[in-house]
């Protein structure tokens, strides 16, 4: 992969990953652009692979986890990138159809409750060994 490749895939991800996501991602581009050539029966370029990939696969997903509750709080419980490639698995799983029900069935399968959010922003309290407790 050419330090260009990265840094297009860290300019196309719009921020949301670091240097260590991008071969994850640049597999993902790559399996993508395989499916459109066998598609289209004809090669194209990794950046159009990448466009196309940025538009019908990565930012439909992130949009999501960007705009749902549910997902936002699973994210402030794994990261936004770990959400997304969860997500990005089980669609690839289904072929990339009924994003809906991928993501209905990711929330349902991660979800946080509110109460368990708020609950881990609270700092914990240490412990104090017994013989330290004066009686």
């Amino acid at each position: 992969m050419k330090a260009s490749d990265v840094t297009l895939i860290l300019n196309s991800a719009g921020g949301y990953f670091n240097k260590a996501d991008v071969p994850s991602l640049y597999v993902e581009i790559q399996s993508h652009r395989a499916d459109l050539e066998r598609k289209i029966s004809r090669q194209i370029t990794f950046h159009d692979a990448l466009f196309s990939w940025t538009e019908n696969i990565f930012t439909p997903i992130m949009n999501e986890i960007l705009s749902s509750m549910k997902l936002k709080l699973i994210a402030s419980q794994k990261s936004i990138g770990k959400v997304y490639f969860e997500i990005y698995e089980k669609a690839e799983e289904k072929g990339f159809q009924n994003l809906e029900g991928i993501i209905e069935s990711y929330i349902g399968e991660n979800e946080v409750s509110i109460l368990k959010f708020l609950l881990s922003l609270i700092p914990q309290k240490k412990s104090m060994p017994a013989e330290e407790i004066a009686i």
